[in-house]
Order: C-alpha cells, then structure tokens, then sequence
C-alpha cells in the first residue's frame, strides 16, 4: 500500500514519528497510525466514503496498472498539488473538507513570502487588511469581510481574534509581535460563533508553532539584509529519553529603521513623574527582538499524549514614522515650520520628535492534553496562562514635532499590562454516522491600560517647549478591568447520506467585566458588565464526487459589550449567510475554491469622542453603538501543476461595503470605509529543478499582491485625498537547497519584499485639522544560509 499524497515512503516505513501535534495537526496525512484507536477509525474510514482516503485510493488504483508512484511521490518531480491540512473546526482535516473559507500557509509558504508577523498577512490574504495602529503601542487594526475591528480599548473585544496553538489572545496593544517558529497559519474568515475559541464577528487567524520530532536535529539560519537586517534561527530537537522529546527554538532580529529622524536627540523627561528621560532615536522603525519556544512532548501512553509549550517575546523598537499628508487652512502661517514633514508618499525624514522607544514583552505557558478514551471517542484539554507588558514613554500622533516653542502638538504615552488564564475542554465523538464535537472554555483576563505604566506620566500633551514639557501637567491615569467569560458549544456534523451531511451548531457564553475607569479626571468610578449571547450556525455540505464539496450555511457571531469612561456599550452582533465549493481536478493537479457571502453587522461598534455623546463626557475617545453596516462579496483561489515542477497559483476578493443607519452625529461627521478595498488578489509561481548536483535543487518563487483603490483615512477632509490607488506589490525568493555538507544539508537563499517599492501611506488618522500617516516600510531584500543536521 502506498503512502497517500504528500507522504514520503520513508514516513510510512516510521510511523512512530507521526503523532498528532499537540495543534491536532500530523505532519503527515499518512495512512498508518500510531496507536490502536487510529487504526480502527482508518478502518471504518477506508470502508465509507471518507473523501481523503478515497480519492488516494482512487488515485492509487488508476495509475497502479501502469507502475506508476502517485503524482506527489513521482521521481521525476512535483506532479500534484500537496494537501493542505488545517483545524480550522478543532481537528485535523484536509482544507478541502472543510467548509469554511480559509487561506492556509505552510512553513515553506511561510519562509518563502517571508511572513513575519500580523502586518505581513495584509497584503497576502483576500479581503483582509492589517495595518499597525497609531500610538506606537503595537496594536494591529484588521478588515475581514468589510469588519473592521482592533479592540483597543481596556476589556475590548476584537471582531478578529488571534490564536496561539489554539489559545485566544486578547487584541490590542501588543498584538503585533513575531514568533520563534511557526508551522502553519490559518485565516478563516467570516463569523467564528460556535466552534473557535472566543466569538467573533469577522473572523479569526490561527498561529500554530511545531511540536518536537523526538529525533535529534539542529537547524541553524543567519540572515542579513539593507538597513542592517540581522537575524540568527535557531531550532534544536533532543531524541527522545523514554516517554519525553523536546525542542527548543529561538530567533534574534535586528533591523535599522528606513526613515530618518529630524528630531532626534530631543529629551522626553519623566523624571519628575516617577519615571525617567527618553530620548527621540535617530531613525524611525528600528526593530530589536527576541524570540524563544520551547516545547516538550510526554508520550505517557499509547492513548494519552501531554504537550508543554513556553513562547517568550521581547520587542525593543522605535514606532514608525508619521508625516503629515495635509492640512487646513487655519495651519497654513505654520506650513513652513513643517514642511519637511508634509508627504503623501514615504519621506526620506520626518520630524518626529516626541517619538521614543516602545518596549513590549510577552509570554505564556500552554499545556495540551489528548486522551483516546475509546476508538470513536477522544477528549482534548488546553490549559494556557500567559502575561504581557507595553510601555510607550511617548508618541506624536498628527506628525507635527518640536518645531518651535508654543506649538501644539497631539503627543501621547501608552502601555497595558495584561494577565490572562484560560482553560478549553474538548469532548470529540467520531461514528461511521457522525462527529459531534462538544466543548467548555473558562477565560479570565486582566488589564491594567492608559498612560506610561509604573508611573504618573500625563496620558496626553498638547503642547510643549525645546527640551521640557509644560509644567504643571496633570498625572496620568491608569485604568483597571477584570474579564471572566464561560462558554459551552456543540457542533454535530450528521452525514444523512454518502453525498449528504447536515451541520448544526450552538454556543452560548456569559462574559463579565468589573472595571476600575479612571479616565475621567478627579473621577474613579467602579463599574461591571454581565451579558450572555446566544449563537448557532446551521450548514449542509454536498459531497456530488469524492473531490468535489459543496457547502451552504448560516451564522451568527458576536463580540461582547462593556464600558469605557462610565459609558456602556452593546454586543456587536454579526448575521452571514455564504455558499461556497471546493474541488480538486485533473488527478490533484488542480484545486479550485470559492466562497460567496452576503453578511449584516448590527450595532456596530465605533470609536468617538467623549464631547459627542449626550450627555458628553471629559474623554478623548468612547466606544458607541453607532448603526448597522453590510458587506458582501466574493472570494476564489486556484492552484495548478500545469508541468512538472512549476505551481502556479491566484486567489482573489470582492468586497461590496455598505454603511446602513449610521448616526453621523454621534461620530462626529462622515467617516470612510477605512482599509476596505473593492479588490483584492495575489498570484504566484513556484519552480523546483532537478537536481542539478547530487540532491541539490533550486527552488524559485515569485508573487505579486493587488490591492484597489482604497480609503487609508478614517475620514473624509477637503484637504486631504485620503484614497490610495490600485497598487500591485511584488515579492520573490530564490533558493538552492539539499546540499551536502558533514553529515547533513546546506541551503542558500535571497529573497526581496516590497520590490517595487511602494511607498503609500497605509493608514492616516483624521486629527482637527492636521491628517497624519503611516508608510508603508521600504524594498527590503537579504540572503539566508541555513545548515540543518
């Protein structure tokens, strides 16, 4: 029997070092398993209709006549596409099973489009926009689907959540961070309601790092690059000491920022407020991390598996730079003292002299349980505790600096500290007939936000003098919240016939939140939140042929209310209907899919001033249900092996974004549909050679992403065009591996992003009369040397 597609037979000849990860994703879709329960599921599943198995079987007996290997495993080369494997519903499963519209990259994907972070799935991923927030606190505002979600503010919900090996994390400050390793990342999109995680509105991107392969290896990456990039990877494995294997990774980067600072040297002092000075750096965008993974696998028992992973970040940086991309004519006896700051395209220098370095630190602990309780009946445990810290000693937000005494200037601290426990049980029950998979998720979150932490800095300045600030300030003031959230869900996949399957979903969750809010001045108000929500998800999949599902269903998916300055703010509730397909052809030379949607957003949340509500209140920003918005749209992907060795790839968005009911005057004026795109798309191409010595290949890729014309400003001025146009960004990466080198292999790469050099703001804030941007970061290219044993 031969090992299905995207296995090499030497997988199959060891099937001990393919153990579910503790992700519930195997490194390989091999047929042989590794404990008795596995082996009776691959029993009934080879005598039904599971569409993995047999379209591998199908496959097998067509080319077996004429001695021919699988497409995946031919000799002569890349002749099929491999199977993506994701737990986009809490298991492992082919992305083509699954119903749900998701992108998925590989760690070879990963590597190859050279994704770092959060920022860099942008420009990557259909219908999604991620752009770093103002404030230099390191937050991520996200578009899926026409939602726009960042929660910021203190016990805010994001209506796009973020997962770490299956553990939520709370959005806002500090969510753009970089990890040590990853193995996969997942993009769902739509309204998560039922089984991921924490609700959400607009959808979800899942990180999942590497278990350890209980063999001995050592891989070691350098990297230099432009603007003094530096990075060192390191990922050892220990074989395996009885029932114990573990691994550990790290990774060092170092990158000098692409903007200079006209304002550098300028002294933020803080000494008289508990703290101390901070100097304004030289260059903007600098970048000094470290990252750390370690993982170690208990194999106790045949049927019960213990997975401990710590991950550790420490991110040392200079926020980006702001210009100024326009002002109103009350600023125009000013326009010569900032001039050097005013460009709509990414200035060589700024005057950004309230700039100061962003510290953030975070990390966690996880530990996964998996226990075969009978052979169609499987419990999984993820217990995780993790803490954050944020300090930003100082950030100018409208991109005017220190030009002169008595101008003003809209400068800010920030920081969050952040301490979170969360425990989900998982209860799966797999029959010839059904999967009915059952959960319980206790989250607790704690937050202490507002102002520079462990000190009485002001919160905000507008105004200052050469050297100091204006005395006299009023102290800064931190807030506090306490988040406790329950949740039981269920999700019965009921196959009604070999063709037919019924899908039926409900979670209902009970979140509450006690605050200590100090935002309003001489005030210390203490307050709480308790609301419970309902969601379900009804669906049915077709399945016409074994490579062919056809899905259609309807969701709901919500993100909690709560309070900001003494205002309470409702649930934002989201209601999707999508119809969608997947198929794979030509004998799994070709995958297409396609997802339609159609998805009403109810009681929107929106960010507003404290003067515009009634009655108003002393407070730069309130969260307000401000109205109902609509979107629908479109998203397809394709990917082909026209030849041997050549992938060719294309996947794009449509998104049709309307405001519904909008109260204007509760907002302050009209605002824009910020970061949402009528179009989007990326197209790719992979090329593998034969061996050209020994087993060396080179390996080329290029991609290229569009991006239509988009509103970057979050509204709209007449002094401003606050639109970028369509724009195509270019990345590649060409690289020569399997070479031989003292018992073990040597790779060689360079590799470029942002080729053509896009220099675009990628987010402006509307402030008075001043709209301050954010740049897009310059070419970038470098060469990776990588020894693995």
């Amino acid at each position: 029997m031969r090992p299905p597609t995207g296995c090499s037979p030497r997988d199959s000849e060891f099937p001990q070092a393919h153990k579910p990860s503790s992700s519930g994703v195997q490194p390989c879709r091999s047929v042989y398993q590794i404990n008795k329960t596995a082996v009776a599921r691959q029993y009934r599943e080879e005598n039904s209709v599971t569409k993995i198995n047999l379209r591998n079987a199908v496959l097998a007996a067509t080319l077996a006549p004429a001695g021919i290997a699988p497409p995946a495993l031919a000799q002569s080369g890349v002749t099929a596409l491999e199977e993506v494997v994701v737990t986009a519903q809490r298991r492992q499963q082919s992305v083509q099973d699954v119903p749900i519209s998701i992108e998925a990259f590989s760690s070879d994907q990963i590597d190859d489009y050279r994704i770092n972070n959060l920022i860099d799935l942008g420009t990557l991923v259909p219908n999604l926009s991620a752009v770093e927030g103002s404030g230099g606190t390191r937050s991520v505002l996200f578009q899926i689907r026409g939602l726009y979600a960042s929660g910021t503010a203190l016990a805010a919900d994001s209506g796009v959540a973020i997962y770490l090996d299956g553990v939520y994390l709370p959005g806002g400050s500090g969510g753009l961070t970089n990890y040590a390793d990853l193995e996969r990342i997942e993009v769902l999109r739509g309204p998560q309601g039922t089984l991921f995680g924490r609700n959400t509105s607009g959808g979800a991107i899942s990180f999942i790092t590497p278990d350890p392969d209980g063999e001995f290896g050592f891989k070691q990456t350098f990297t230099a690059g432009n603007f003094d990039l530096f990075e060192s990877r390191t990922r050892i494995d220990t074989p395996k000491w009885g029932p114990i294997s573990a691994s550990i990774n790290y990774t060092y980067q170092e990158r000098e920022g692409d903007v200079d600072n006209l304002g550098a040297g300028f002294v933020v002092d803080w000494t008289n407020f508990e703290s101390k000075a901070y100097e304004s750096p030289e260059r903007l965008g600098d970048s000094d991390s470290d990252a750390l993974l370690v993982a170690v696998d208990f194999d106790l028992h045949e049927d019960l598996r213990l997975v401990y992973k710590y991950d550790y970040q420490e991110v040392d940086t200079s926020p980006p730079p702001v210009g100024i991309l326009g002002v109103a004519d009350v600023l125009a006896p000013i326009v010569p003292l900032i001039e050097s700051s005013i460009a709509d395209k990414r200035p060589d220098a700024v005057n950004n002299a309230f700039h100061t370095q962003t510290y953030s630190e975070i990390w966690g602990h996880n530990l996964t349980a998996e226990y075969e309780i009978s052979e169609s009946l499987s419990l999984r445990n993820i217990f995780a505790y993790r803490e954050g810290y944020v300090e930003v000693p100082g950030q100018t937000l409208d991109g005017i600096g220190q030009f002169a005494p008595g101008i003003v200037v809209f400068f800010v601290t920030g920081g969050k500290e952040t301490e979170q426990t969360s425990n989900e049980t998982q209860l799966i029950w797999e029959t010839d007939r059904f999967t009915w998979t059952n959960g319980f998720l206790y989250y607790a979150l704690d937050q202490e936000a507002g102002g520079l932490p462990d000190s009485t800095a002001p919160n905000a300045i507008f105004g200052g003098t050469p050297g100091s600030f204006i005395p006299g300030l009023e102290t800064g003031r931190r807030s506090e919240a306490e988040t406790e959230s329950l949740a039981a869900y269920t999700q019965l996949e009921y196959r009604l016939s070999d063709q037919w399957e019924l899908v039926l979903g409900g979670r209902y969750t009970n979140d509450k939140k006690d605050y200590i809010d100090r935002t309003l001045p001489g005030q210390e108000l203490r307050l709480d939140y308790d609301e419970s929500e309902p969601t379900y998800m009804v669906g049915a999949n077709w399945l016409p042929t074994e490579d062919i599902l056809l899905y259609a269903k309807y969701s709901i998916g919500y993100i909690s209310g709560g309070l900001v300055s003494g205002l309470e703010y409702d649930p934002e509730m989201a209601k999707s209907f999508e119809v969608g397909g997947k198929a794979t052809w030509l004998q799994g030379r070709l995958r297409t899919n396609i997802a339609l949607f159609s998805v009403d957003y109810e009681d929107q949340q929106f960010g507003t001033a404290g003067n515009l509500v009634d009655p108003p209140v002393a407070a730069s920003q309130v969260l307000v249900n401000a109205g109902d918005t609509e979107a629908q749209g479109v998203e397809f992907e394709a990917s082909w092996v026209p030849i041997t060795n050549t992938t060719l790839g294309m996947s794009f968005g449509y998104l049709d974004f309307e405001f519904k009911d909008i109260d204007l005057a509760l907002l302050g004026g009209p605002i824009s549909p910020h970061l949402r795109p009528d179009w989007t798309g990326t197209v790719f191409g992979d090329y593998v050679t034969d061996p050209i010595f020994g087993d060396a290949q080179v390996r080329f890729h290029l991609d290229a992403s569009y991006r239509s014309e988009e509103w970057i400003a979050t509204r709209p001025t007449d002094y401003v065009d606050g639109t970028n146009g369509d724009v195509w960004r270019l990345n590649g990466r060409i690289s020569l591996a399997g070479i031989k080198l003292a018992g073990g292999e040597v790779s060689v790469a360079v590799w470029g992003r942002n080729l053509t050099d896009s220099d675009l703001p990628v987010n402006m804030n509307t402030l008075g009369p001043v709209v301050a941007g954010q740049y897009e970061f310059s070419r970038t290219y470098g060469l990776d040397l990588t020894f693995e044993y």
